[in-house]
């Protein structure tokens, strides 16, 4: 792919392995250093044979400017989104040792608007991310209101103090699949094996009826 910086004009060349299928990304323009968003919802037909992204097919991310550029990554590499400070440490050990590659956010809005557009396999956030309650969260709102082919494939766990961990009635009713009570962070390694396992195993035998059935 080819695309135009909006600031300087420059032509960036983008092999297509490096560009995730169908979905916006982040690009830091080598020369004059804009930060731009191409979004391949906006490119060309492909008859056009220069195959190329002018600046009126790119967004500049104003609000996020200072956000990294997307990493491009391999096809099978599992990705997780970690939304709590508190507990950040944990955090990492414990995706690490499931092997997932690692992203995180500023602020609730900056989840949101990296959620929109990267596909992430798990989510991870506390219930006062951003200082906010759930009742304030844009985050959760976002979260409830995900469209159901998107929600399928995301794993996403919540930490807060009055829940019962591994309560799959009380995570059914906040719209996440696993909730963790702080007092068992400790564990949080052993409650994630788990949890994604379980979820793992349901939804494939869920795909596999719905391949049976032929509606998958």
């Amino acid at each position: 792919m080819q695309v135009e910086c909006p600031s300087c004009a420059k032509e960036i060349n983008i092999p297509d392995n490096k560009i995730p299928r169908d979905q916006a990304f982040s690009l830091t323009c080598p020369g004059c250093k804009t930060k731009m968003r191409v979004d391949q919802h906006l490119k060309p037909p492909a008859s056009d044979p220069a195959g190329s992204l002018d600046a009126a097919s790119l967004v500049v991310d104003e609000e996020f400017e200072d956000d990294e550029a997307i990493e491009i990554y391999d096809e099978h590499d599992q990705i997780a989104l970690i939304l709590d400070r508190q507990n950040d440490d944990l955090w990492t050990v414990a995706l690490t040792d499931l092997e997932y590659k690692l992203q995180r956010a500023k602020s609730p809005e900056h989840a949101v608007h990296k959620m929109r557009f990267n596909e992430y396999h798990v989510v991870v956030f506390h219930e006062k991310y951003g200082d906010s309650s759930l009742e304030t969260s844009p985050l959760y709102e976002y979260i409830k209101d995900m469209p159901m082919h998107a929600r399928r494939k995301t794993f996403i766990a919540m930490v807060g103090d009055k829940f019962k961990t591994l309560d799959n009635i009380e995570a059914l009713a906040y719209s996440v699949n696993l909730v963790i009570n702080q007092k068992d962070i400790d564990q949080l390694e052993t409650i994630l094996k788990k949890s994604i396992g379980d979820n793992d195993t349901f939804y494939k035998v869920y795909r596999e009826t719905m391949t049976a059935l032929g509606k998958l």
